[in-house]
């Protein structure tokens, strides 16, 4: 018989959160490989906290730290137009549902008068016929909120770390979501996945939320990889074989404020009979000292490790992608 406290121990199967008002730092990477053959890395640090509770929402405060590739500083033009013009983005302020889904953006306005200054230097230092595309490109962007909440969204950080982890869970029967991930960068595939809990806290009192599914994307590998973003051939009656992906992700969660410690996840799509991609995504808390523990108490009654996509741009939701 397990020495480990349940998660549950009496009929209230809610997860709840409380926000957290200490400043968190996390470590972002994400990792790209071709079969066993690693392509390319991006990582950087994260400032995290929740500024404000209301009416069951939190807002939250997240500023993106360096962006390094392969472990350098961005080196082409694209790359660092995109990293300086995201400095606009930052910090940014995101409404949260109880249950850990983005609801908007709260501070778009800051936003926009953070771009002035940003693309009146990038229009003096970078030259070429290239670059007013670009800056109009990212200026559509952060001038919609709609398509900024949409392009950040679709970025790994955002899209992994504010999932739906707070609800009611069943040990014999999973939630069934669809994930959109942007695992092509702009070209997003579809998922059905099922989300469980495990019965009981680890050793080290963590909750851990496992994230398992595969595609249900009707589109062949070649329409995404050539940016279609519908099922094209099926439409015009022509029958293909659709792309074959699956995804795990784990969370994992402190015990004493159900805030997120880490997540692991792993995308895996099939190219071709020889070739697949692998995506790999890291996200953990750095804290100050080994001992850390939460100061934050549940709400229910059952009671140093960090690690870190080129031209041409294809603005919009996959532009950021670059970056995140």
């Amino acid at each position: 018989m397990s020495d480990l406290k349940r998660v549950f121990l009496e009929k209230n199967t809610l997860i709840h959160f409380n926000p957290f008002s200490q400043n968190r730092v996390y470590g972002f990477m994400s990792q790209n490989f071709e079969n066993d053959n690693l392509i390319s890395t991006v990582h950087y640090k994260v400032d995290i906290v929740c500024i404000q509770s209301y009416d069951n929402n939190f807002t939250f405060e997240i500023n993106r730290k360096q962006v390094y590739i392969d472990n350098m500083a961005p080196d082409l033009k694209i790359e660092q137009i995109a990293d300086i013009s995201s400095q606009a983005i930052f910090p940014i302020r995101i409404k949260v549902s109880e249950e850990g889904s983005i609801i908007e953006i709260t501070n778009h306005k800051d936003i926009i008068e953070r771009w002035f200054p940003i693309k009146k230097r990038l229009s003096k230092y970078y030259c070429g016929n290239i670059v007013p595309e670009i800056l109009h490109k990212i200026e559509t962007t952060l001038n919609n909120k709609s398509l900024l909440e949409e392009s950040i969204c679709k970025t790994w950080f955002f899209h992994l770390y504010f999932k739906p982890l707070y609800t009611n869970y069943d040990q014999d029967e999973p939630h069934n979501y669809i994930w959109e991930s942007p695992v092509f960068g702009n070209q997003i595939i579809s998922y059905d996945i099922h989300q469980t809990i495990e019965e009981y806290y680890s050793a080290t009192d963590k909750i851990f939320i496992n994230v398992k599914g595969k595609s249900i994307d009707k589109r062949s590998i070649n329409e995404v990889l050539n940016g279609c973003s519908y099922p094209k051939s099926e439409m015009t009656g022509i029958k293909i074989q659709p792309l074959e992906s699956e995804m795990e992700v784990q969370y994992k969660l402190y015990g004493e404020d159900r805030s997120i410690f880490s997540i692991i996840g792993t995308y895996k799509t099939k190219i071709t009979e020889k070739k697949h991609k692998t995506t790999q995504i890291e996200i953990y808390h750095l804290p100050e000292n080994s001992s850390y523990r939460p100061q934050s108490k549940p709400k229910q009654k059952n009671i140093a490790f960090w690690i870190e996509e080129d031209e041409p741009v294809k603005a919009k939701a996959g532009f950021w992608s670059k970056l995140f």
